[in-house]
Order: structure tokens, then sequence, then C-alpha cells
């Protein structure tokens, strides 16, 4: 099995304060580029024709020409972007916007818009139904931007989407389109229900010489902005040479490529920063969970991911609790509420009742970890991030990336993230508990 490497960013320890508003750009890519963002078209875009009904349909109010080239010391954007000296940081915060934010597709939109002759984008995209998504993309390829593009199925079911797929033809670009997932599953089949998909919201942009990885919790559709999300974009080096290894598997639908098979261990990347790629059988968020003890002045643990399904990571949570972590969880689902708050058995016999007051659900896509505990011995702020829910296709039959953020300002600023989510969540306004099947 592959060892996940690791992902440790360095980064300054900040006190952070959360405010609403505004949109930190990153630091300029090269010396040629200006520091302020070049304007974004304003997104509005209708929900999705499949938008759960509790969901608003509020559109994003349109969006300031530029942002700022910094953000204010100390302060955390409830609805933008938040940047350190190799890391950004994106949030949507619907709660504080009206219903509707669209500050993470944004921000895509943007990087797409600085990249030009002798840049690249390589995107691996889950949904694509925005059609300013789709026109920003084409835009980079006609100013001369070498354009690829890795994505599921379910992109040629929407209209922007086939029109992104035929512009990119049109013009030579690389546009594959994998049929369930693109890489060989680590699970037995059949695939659990909608799984075995292309899970990804990937995009690796070299813009003016310097190499980012993003990734993040959104596709490209409508009823995302009713929903809370996150981007992380990370600028390194090895970290971007790993993630292009990792598309061109995907480009290829092999784990083999030019003779060099990756299996578990070389679908993880030690950093600093750490990442992992699947489907695989061993997990970053696992393996990171295993390590966390709570002591006294470091014992937080926040957590917001759409959906967590597998009984491994919960017992995990519940050991957690059961070591006087302080917890914050938010899940998109009542029924996921439920089943975490429910008392449940850990393997060594002791029964955990997480407080219901602890668990909340609210309208979010994420997935985020943030913990300021002990880690592997040593008191570490963490943050995992990235496409994979707590579930059993997102470990063994997506294909998925996640990674390890290390640093108080990265953690502070998920936290406060988390922060904005559960103050906006409510307890399950149902009683019913599922049963989750187990991995296999």
């Amino acid at each position: 099995m592959r060892s996940r490497r690791l992902l440790c960013l360095a980064v300054t320890s900040v006190a952070l304060t959360l405010t609403t508003g505004g949109c930190a750009a990153p630091a300029s890519p090269s010396a040629a580029r200006s520091a302020t963002q070049q304007a974004a078209p304003a997104v509005a875009v209708v929900p999705a024709a499949d938008q759960p009904a509790t969901q608003p349909t509020a559109q994003p109010a349109t969006q300031p020409a530029t942002q700022p080239a910094t953000q204010p010391t100390g302060r955390v954007v409830r609805s933008g972007c938040n940047v350190d000296t190799s890391l950004e940081v994106c949030f949507s915060s619907p709660g504080t916007q009206g219903g509707s934010d669209a500050a993470v597709v944004r921000r895509f939109i943007e990087i797409f818009g600085e990249a030009g002759a002798g840049d690249s984008l390589r995107v691996a995209m889950f949904r694509w139904d925005i059609p300013a998504t789709t026109t920003a993309l084409v835009g980079a390829l006609e100013r001369g931007a070498t354009v690829e593009l890795v994505a599921d199925a379910d992109v040629a079911t929407k209209p922007a989407g086939r029109q992104l797929l035929a512009r990119l033809r049109a013009a030579g670009a690389t546009a594959v389109v994998c049929q369930g997932a693109c890489l060989p599953w680590r699970g037995s089949g059949p695939a659990p229900p909608s799984q075995d998909v292309n899970h990804l919201k990937l995009l690796l942009a070299d813009i003016g010489g310097r190499r980012s990885v993003v990734t993040s919790s959104t596709n490209f559709e409508g009823r995302q902005y009713s929903q809370y999300n996150s981007l992380a974009r990370v600028y390194d080096d090895g970290l971007y040479g790993f993630a292009l290894g990792y598309f061109e598997r995907l480009r290829a639908q092999s784990w083999t490529v030019a003779g060099q098979t990756w299996k578990d261990r070389q679908k993880g990347y030690a950093g600093p920063p750490a990442a992992a790629v699947y489907p695989r059988r061993s997990d970053l968020v696992l393996s990171t969970l295993k390590q966390v003890r709570c002591v006294p002045g470091a014992r937080t643990v926040d957590i917001m991911v759409a959906v967590v399904q597998r009984y491994d990571v919960r017992a995990q949570i519940g050991r957690l609790a059961q070591d006087g972590c302080r917890m914050r969880i938010v899940t998109t689902r009542d029924l996921i509420e439920n089943w975490l708050q429910k008392p449940f058995r850990l393997p060594d016999g002791s029964t955990v009742d997480l407080p219901d007051r602890n668990v909340r659900t609210v309208v979010t896509h994420d997935k985020v970890y943030a913990i300021h505990a002990k880690v592997a011995g040593t008191v570490q702020h963490v943050v995992l991030t990235g496409t994979s829910n707590t579930t059993c296709g997102g470990l063994l039959y997506n294909d998925e990336m996640m990674l390890r953020l290390d640093g108080a300002w990265a953690f502070q600023a998920y936290s406060a993230h988390v922060g904005d989510a559960f103050e906006h969540a409510h307890q399950a306004r149902t009683g019913v508990v599922p049963k989750q099947a187990r991995c296999r």
C-alpha cells in the first residue's frame, strides 16, 4: 500500500479575526503581472434543476471588478480569499451573503483569466454547468495558454460542459471524458451507489513561471453557490510535480504512464506540504486522525464534511470526543448528523455518545478537518481538506485528492470557516438514523 506522504506547509502563526466580504488576491505570479487581479465577469447562475428543494435559489450578487492585492493582517474573510506566502485559501459563506455566494467559483474564473501565451492550465472536474467558467477557460486557450481537461461523464450532460468540450476540441486542446472513475478501483465491485466517478475539483496552473496546485470542494455547478465551499491554492513545485504525475494518469486512464506504475506508495506525497490521491487503500484522513491526541491548551477539532459514512472515521471522531477534544461537526444531511449523534460502540468496547449540540446540519459541500492538538506526539495545527467525502467511494472508487496543510495560519482560517457554517447550522429536523454500508 502506498504510504500517503503528509503535506506539511510552514505558515506564519497569526491571530485571525473573522470578517465578512472581500477577497485577497495571491502574490503576483511574475514581475510582469499586476498585483491587482484582472476583472472577473459577474457570475449569475440559475441553480441546477436537480437542486434540493431546501437550497435557496438566490443568485450571487455582482462581484467587485477588482480585489485588493493583500488582506489586512489578522483578518479572515468569510466570503473571499486569504493569503499567506505560499498558500491561498478561499471560502464561500452563503449564510452571510443572503443564501448564495460565488466567491470560490469566482476565484477559479480569475485564475483562468490570468493565463496567456506560455502558460498552462490543467483541470480535472466532476460537474460543469456554469457558462462563465467555460468562457474563462476557453479565453485562456484563445490567448495562447495550453489547456487540458479531464472530466467526468457528468460534464457532457450539461450545455455549458458540452460547449466547453466542443470548443476545446475544436481548438486542438486535450479533453478527456471518463466513463466512471478515470482510474481503476481499489475496492471490490459493484461500486456503491453514486460512486465510481471522477470526483475531482483540481487545477494545475503554471502562470508566468509560477506553479500552483488548486484543490477545492466546489464543482462548477450553480447549486454550489448555496453551499459552503472552500479552495486551497498551494505554490510548491514538488507538489505540482506530484499532481502533474497524477493528472497524466487520469488523462491516460491508467496508473501506468511511461512505464511507471503507481501503487499506493506512489499515491502519496510526503511534502511539505502533504497530499494523497485516490482510489487507494490507505487514507490520509484516517491515518492523521489516528495520530491525534487532545491535551490541555490544544484540544480543538473542527470538522465540516458534507457526507460522513465510514465507520473507521466515525470511530476516530468518537475516540477524540472521549479524549476531551472540543468538537464542532457540520454535515449537510440530517441523516448523517443523526448517525454521528447516535450512541455507538468503539473497537475497545466502550460506547460514545456525541453531544447533539456539537453536531449540526447546514447546506455544505465542504471537506475540512481543522485540528489543534497533539499530532504524532507533538502539538501541531493541522488542516485536512480536498475533494473527498468520508465515504467508501471517496476512498476506494472515486478519483479524489486530499491535502494536509500544517501551521497556525491555515488552521485558524479553516477553523473560522467551520465556525461560520456552525453558526448558521441547525439541529436535525428528523429522527431517522440510517444504517451505513461498510467499505469492501
